[in-house]
């Protein structure tokens, strides 16, 4: 016999919703009632929450994990606790900020994020990496830096990025 369903209210970036979960799995997410144009998107948050290619806990490379100093990126991605997961990524900030300063980290992020800026990755790991001392950035997006870096080269000025005259 099945297990009893529960309701649980929730919001994502397209829109307030109520997932209907099913022994610990949403099996639907339904859109709030009064949303005058619930996005179709809602009905695919089941698929990503339980999706074959979601990425459920922290992994990492199992040749890292034995050999910090070699075979980066040739080998399969093995899970480890999120305990496990902190203390990795902490003594790898703390060695980089170590043996080469805060500069050596580039805390950049080209990431999805909401339309709050609170929840903006960029945001958030800059403030994070503030309260360690610092880190190096980038300045525009990718599109529009590399545009000031070519035109001047190509146009004799950058100007043509700043729209009409």
């Amino acid at each position: 016999m099945p297990s009893a369903l529960k309701t649980v209210p929730h919001s994502s970036h397209w829109g307030a919703f109520t997932a209907i979960v099913r022994d610990g799995r949403v099996i639907q997410a339904r859109p709030i009632a009064g949303d005058p144009d619930p996005s179709p998107m809602l009905a695919a948050i089941p698929g990503m929450v339980h999706g074959p290619a979601r990425v459920n806990r922290p992994m990492v490379r199992e040749g890292w994990l034995k050999h910090r100093d070699r075979n980066r990126g040739a080998d399969r991605f093995v899970e480890v606790g999120w305990d496990e997961a902190l203390d990795l990524v902490a003594g790898e900030l703390q060695r980089v900020k170590a043996d080469h300063g805060n500069e050596a980290i580039f805390a950049g992020s080209y990431g999805w994020s909401s339309a709050g800026r609170f929840h903006h990755a960029k945001s958030q790991l800059g403030r994070f990496m503030n309260t360690f001392g610092g880190y190096t950035t980038q300045k525009y997006n990718y599109s529009y830096a590399a545009a000031l870096a070519l035109l001047p080269h190509v146009c004799g000025t950058a100007q043509p990025s700043e729209g009409p005259i």
